[in-house]
């Protein structure tokens, strides 16, 4: 029996407004190495993401290696990592040779020969399973531009480059195969039909990467994704999935299930999936109340959080009212009434707003409430498209195509 767990979409290094996640992700490590030393996992599969910026802080950096180290030295586990869209593929790529050494490979670019993105496990004498660590594509990996061209036209080109470079892999690793070898894709995009939610920084702003499942070969035996955040088949696909991210990175995933993905392969290489449920180090909580009730539900909150396990970190909450009063300083008045309570209340909206930047109330971590052009380019610039009532929508589709191409330019540095 060979065992693989697939994850994607870390994210070492995401904050929640100003406050750090480092020590729910230092938490999730610890599980996910506890998990892979208890299962006897073979293989460990991340498909893209591993940081939230293309310049992670030290501290993120630090999580990483020392993950890695402490994985090679418990246990006997390959490592196969691909670059995502919010991953510098050249600063994964740095250390590649040294990683070697530990048995992680990290593939962060499209290579010119697709051959190297096939990695036989456990060798290429031996290829019972042979993994095709697809990194994120980006425009310029897959297309040449062209003048005149529409979104459609983009839309249909990135399509066909996408779905060609999969069944290229595929290929590939089929002749590279013997006795029926396990194929497997790994891949960093969306696909259309899977649900989304509001922490993803897409390039492709409007969904023109966005590819059908009928894009990955039949071939492919499983297809490892990243770049969604929540756990999912694609369709009626049970074998192309999200393993989603391992931390709720915003409050509109507050109530999702975290999970890793586990892939037992029988020796007649027969696939059974199972999802093993990651812990949650932190509560996240949406609140909708209004300024009649807030001191009342407040109060049954902290009755709540009270029989917490203490193993659990100090819950977030983001406070949602209905009806603000202007001039009331809400601010003071949500300090005052947990002040002792067994939770933090890190944001407080406006409800019947859609736009946080409009919203006059405060936050009481300052500006976390409000996304800043460093930490969600693609929102704010459609955001800023919006306004624009003087371009047509095909005027608007050409911004955006070139808006995408840059932001694609700047993360790849």
């Amino acid at each position: 029996m060979l065992r693989i767990i697939h994850t994607a979409d870390w994210h070492l290094g995401k904050m929640l407004g100003e406050l750090s996640r480092e020590q729910e992700h230092q938490m999730f490590l610890d599980f996910l190495l506890s998990t892979i030393r208890n299962e006897q996992v073979d293989v460990l599969l991340i498909a893209g993401d591993v940081f939230d910026s293309a310049n992670p802080p030290q501290s993120a950096v630090a999580l990483y290696y020392n993950f890695l180290s402490r994985l090679h030295q418990q246990c006997n586990c390959q490592v196969i990592i691909t670059a995502g869209n919010h991953d510098s593929p050249a600063h994964l790529e740095a250390p590649k040779e040294l990683l070697k050494q530990l048995h992680v490979h990290v593939v962060g670019h499209l290579p010119e020969n697709i051959n190297d993105l096939l990695i036989p496990f456990p060798s290429a004498e031996d290829p019972r399973v042979i993994i095709a660590a697809v990194p994120f594509l980006r425009d310029r990996d897959l297309r040449s531009g062209q003048s005149g061209q529409s979104a459609a036209d983009i839309q249909q080109a990135l399509g066909r480059a996408i779905a060609a470079c999969y069944q290229s892999a595929a290929d590939n690793a089929s002749a590279m195969g013997k006795n029926r070898s396990v194929l497997i894709a790994m891949g960093h995009l969306t696909v259309s039909g899977a649900s989304s939610s509001d922490s993803e920084r897409d390039i492709h702003i409007g969904g023109l990467g966005a590819v059908s499942a009928d894009c990955f070969p039949p071939s492919f035996d499983y297809v490892a994704l990243g770049h969604l955040h929540r756990p999912q088949r694609c369709g009626k696909h049970e074998h192309i999935r999200y393993a989603g991210s391992p931390l709720p990175l915003s409050f509109s995933e507050a109530n999702d299930s975290k999970e890793l993905r586990m892939l037992e392969i029988d020796a007649l290489g027969r696939i059974n999936q199972r999802c093993i449920v990651i812990p949650l180090p932190r509560i996240l909580m949406q609140v909708k109340t209004n300024t009649t009730d807030v001191a009342k539900v407040l109060g049954k909150l902290a009755e709540k959080f009270h029989t917490l396990d203490d193993a659990i970190l100090k819950p977030w909450l983001e406070l949602l009212i209905d009806d603000p009063v202007p001039g009331d300083n809400m601010v003071e008045k949500i300090a005052e009434l947990t002040r002792e309570a067994p939770f933090s209340v890190i944001r407080i909206l406006n409800s019947r707003s859609a736009n946080p930047a409009e919203i006059g109330m405060e936050n009481l971590n300052e500006d976390g409430a409000i996304d800043t052009l460093l930490n969600s380019p693609a929102h704010l610039f459609q955001l800023r498209l919006d306004q624009e009532e003087n371009l047509s929508q095909q005027q608007k589709e050409a911004v955006i195509l070139t808006f995408g191409h840059l932001l694609s330019i700047h993360q790849a540095e």
